[in-house]
């Protein structure tokens, strides 16, 4: 079976906390996977917190963050098959398995570290970059009770951009890469945005991304007020495309932006004195 994926989060962002011009936020994602015909699944709680401080009249921004969590893991067995149990070319599942566990289910505390720069040079044009490590205590995963079993550090490199390139038309070129001992993933590919109205149906997005040698992602969505709906699409292009059949994963994300309107200031005004 293929896997399904869940996950919330909710962020809240702050100006001028320490210093005039300086950026911090606060963050909670919750996410959860179930793949496999055993159920596999993976239940992640992070908190997250973030600092960016001015530099060049905060043209520039540099900024550290940090998350922690509770990662944890689970497997139903009693739902897999084994070599064990098949006999005479024939499955029986009341076989013995053969195979020793120990645990069913485990957790972890799991965290990460990263940088960030963001330029903004114009008012049209942006940039930002920067790395950050996950798993970095390389904790202890495993169903076995295994020592030797870690989850390895993973490092992440990521750049973008905000472009306009004409009127209410803007690109947004995005570039991700991961490294996780001897694997490597690249991303790359771009998301346009269409300004519509400043009110009623504000923006539309569209565009597309390639998955090292794994997938294509085509992406679309819209944003009505202060609401995002994006729908993606997985397109399977690896060696697994006769598995799955050649389908691939679509994927839906819903977000609703909180605003705190500013509040009207009454213009400053002198009245003159009135003479009898």
């Amino acid at each position: 079976k293929a896997y399904r994926t869940f996950a919330g989060s909710v962020d809240y962002s702050h100006k001028s906390l320490f210093t005039n011009g300086d950026q911090s936020g606060l963050g909670l994602v919750i996410n959860r996977d179930i793949a496999g015909d055993g159920k596999f699944g993976t239940t992640q709680i992070m908190l997250h917190a973030a600092y960016y401080y001015p530099f060049l009249s905060e043209r520039l921004l540099a900024g550290v963050g940090f998350s922690a969590g509770y990662a944890r893991h689970n497997v139903h067995i009693d739902e897999l098959n084994f070599g064990n149990q098949y006999v005479n070319d024939g499955y029986d599942p009341t076989r013995e398995s053969g195979e020793q566990w120990q645990n069913t289910a485990f957790g972890y505390f799991d965290c990460a570290i990263g940088t960030n720069l963001i330029l903004r040079l114009k008012e049209n044009w942006s940039a930002e970059a920067g790395f950050s490590v996950a798993h970095p205590h390389q904790p202890k995963k495993t169903f076995l009770g295994s020592d030797d079993s870690r989850l390895p550090a993973k490092w992440i490199v990521h750049a973008t951009a905000d472009i306009n390139v004409k009127d209410e038309f803007w690109v947004a070129p995005m570039f991700y890469s991961m490294v996780q001992q001897k694997y490597l993933e690249f991303d790359i590919g771009a998301l346009g945005r269409m300004n519509v109205n400043p009110v009623g149906l504000q923006a539309v997005f569209f565009g597309m991304f390639g998955r090292t040698s794994d997938a294509g992602i085509l992406c679309a969505g819209v944003q009505y007020y202060n609401v995002r709906l994006l729908v993606n699409y997985d397109i399977n292009l690896s060696k697994l495309t006769r598995i799955s059949r050649g389908n691939g994963g679509i994927e839906f994300s819903l977000q609703y932006i909180f605003s705190k309107p500013k509040p009207l200031e009454t213009p400053y005004y002198r009245k003159c004195p009135e003479f009898m």
